[in-house]
């Protein structure tokens, strides 16, 4: 379905699994691909949909829109995933932030490494 670009379709029965309270992982999945996708509020829902697998958003996000991708990569802590495409699309700003607020030395590390 979702190669198809038919998951919008499924829109109505998955929010009406989420609002029987299924929190399986998958069904979040797909809601924030649709919501990514029609670009739905998909930021809120990133933010504050605690059931979706941050690291398979984020990879689905990384071509669409990076700026998701790092949102989704902060709220799994998927540090190393967030400093990538922070450094492959030039969002220093948002890189710096994530730094200052988790203050992991050993980020801080891997971050000012030249190599890096």
């Amino acid at each position: 379905v979702e190669k198809r670009n038919r998951l919008k379709l499924l829109m109505p029965w998955l929010e009406g699994r989420v609002h029987e309270g299924i929190n399986e992982p998958a069904t979040h999945n797909a809601l924030a691909k649709i919501y990514i996708d029609s670009n739905n509020n998909p930021e809120r829902f990133l933010r504050e949909n605690q059931y979706y697998e941050s690291e398979v958003i984020g990879k689905y996000c990384e071509k669409r829109d990076p700026h998701l991708a790092c949102v989704s990569y902060e709220r799994g802590s998927c540090d190393m995933d967030l400093i990538r495409v922070c450094n492959e699309n030039s969002l220093f700003k948002y890189a710096a932030r994530h730094l200052v607020r988790r203050r992991d030395p050993a980020l801080w590390e891997h971050v000012l490494d030249p190599e890096n």
